[in-house]
């Protein structure tokens, strides 16, 4: 199958995600976030949307955020199958008639952590994490896992989303780490702890990445 891999940004590139997918025999066209079509977005067979250090709802300096979630509106509206993982998530949120905005506490959530409210084995984690938006999902929406009042999964008819970091690799939350503010990371900590559970957790990353595309293509 060709897939649609929107990249939102340059640091949240498809990783382990990506990796596996072609591991099975996918063929990605991977394309920026601004510069993805209209076309390439409702033609696709499937498309999973990544992460960006910027919120959906900052379209008015970022016209591309707005620009994508009226393609990713009408795409849904068809039911297409669609995958969001963290921006992409909110985007699906957005889209959908649902809302994001930042954390009410301020809280930031940075490292890998589990999802204390679900009733999906394959959801609980734990799983890399790195954001300081909320979701508020659509009324339609059904909400598989939460978190310390955080929405973490929920799906649509042909959209599954998922506001953690499943494809996310040691190196990719080392370079995250790297662009924090000083002081609020213990890069070697969570290097080592990074290293350790992505090897534990292969097997349960693998059948989450098959959970993912089931649920989207079903």
């Amino acid at each position: 199958m060709r897939i649609l891999v929107v990249r939102n940004s340059e640091t949240a590139p498809e990783g382990a995600f990506g990796d596996w997918l072609r591991a099975q025999g996918h063929e990605l066209e991977v394309v920026a976030g601004s510069e993805v079509t209209d076309a390439q977005m409702q033609e696709a067979a499937l498309v999973v949307m990544l992460g960006s250090p910027r919120g959906v709802y900052e379209g008015a300096a970022h016209p591309w955020i707005d620009a994508q979630r009226a393609m990713v509106a009408k795409r849904l509206a068809a039911r297409r199958p669609t995958i969001g993982i963290c921006f992409g998530a909110q985007m699906i949120a957005a889209a959908a008639g649902g809302s994001v905005g930042r954390h009410p506490e301020g809280v930031f959530h940075r490292g890998w952590i589990g999802n204390e409210e679900t009733s999906e084995p394959f959801l609980a984690g734990p799983w890399p994490r790195w954001h300081g938006d909320v979701i508020t999902p659509p009324p339609e929406a059904t909400v598989l896992a939460s978190d310390a009042g955080t929405v973490q999964c929920f799906t649509l008819p042909g959209a599954i989303a998922v506001q953690f970091h499943p494809e996310a690799t040691p190196a990719l939350m080392d370079n995250w780490a790297s662009l924090s503010p000083p002081g609020v990371v213990d890069r070697d900590a969570m290097r080592a702890q990074g290293e350790r559970l992505f090897e534990e957790r292969r097997t349960a990353r693998e059948a989450l990445f098959a959970e993912l595309l089931r649920r989207a293509l079903a």
